[in-house]
């Protein structure tokens, strides 16, 4: 299972300028400090050779022991950087979507996008922080420009075998999919098939360790 830290973070900012480098910094609540990232890899073309900087207006308090196994600096690498992800935002307040949901009638959107950071910590393991509720600044200027074949290449990585303990946990994820998916379509059967996983290991971008990559073609409800 992932780490996904989204709601406590306060704001951040992801730097890519250095080809085949990520570093980063994140604030949270809860912590005094901001998480230091130090990953190897590159984000997605839109992303690539520029500085990414986010706030999120909403931040929630962090969850009671939520950093008491996160290490202060996040070394790894990276799985989908990318502020480009669309997403279906509901144009109605949180009520108003329950409403819709109770009443079994869809409800009114807008497609946005969503910020998605996704990386892979060697303390940690696999870590996303995902929200289009987030403000995003770009930098303008580009130190390098990421062509198509490239990024292509990236998101298409030749899959490795997966180790015991990545099958027991793609077992793991699946079937818990598959529960949620079950229960969600037994209370509205109207909601449309939301979500195809598949689960595999990419292709090492650091020398001798392979981590766990889920990669996701979907069509999502950003609750912000």
């Amino acid at each position: 299972m992932a780490w996904r830290i989204e709601e406590s973070l306060t704001k951040g900012e992801v730097d890519n300028r250095v080809r085949g480098r990520v570093t980063g910094r994140l604030w949270f609540m809860g912590r005094d400090e901001p998480v230091v990232l130090e990953l190897a890899g590159n984000a997605w073309r839109d992303v690539a050779g520029q500085v990414l900087r986010f706030t999120n207006p909403q931040p929630k308090p962090a969850r009671p022991g939520e950093w008491d196994h996160f290490p202060a600096v996040q070394r790894g690498v990276v799985g989908d950087i990318t502020a480009s992800r669309k997403v279906k935002v509901p144009d109605c307040s949180m009520d108003e979507l329950m409403g819709y949901f109770e009443a079994k009638k869809p409800f009114p959107w807008h497609w946005g996008n969503s910020l998605y950071l996704e990386w892979h910590s060697e303390a940690n393991g696999r870590v996303v922080i995902e929200s289009a509720s987030y403000t995003l600044e770009l930098n303008p200027e580009a130190a390098w420009t990421m062509g198509e074949a490239e990024e292509q290449t990236q998101r298409e990585a030749e899959p490795e075998p997966l180790t015991p303990e990545q099958e027991a946990e793609r077992a793991e994820w699946i079937a818990e999919m598959n529960a949620a998916g079950e229960q969600a379509l037994a209370e509205a059967p109207w909601l449309p098939s939301f979500s195809v996983t598949v689960i595999r290991a990419t292709k090492p971008r650091s020398a001798g360790w392979r981590t766990p990559r889920r990669r996701r073609a979907r069509r999502a409800c950003a609750l912000g």
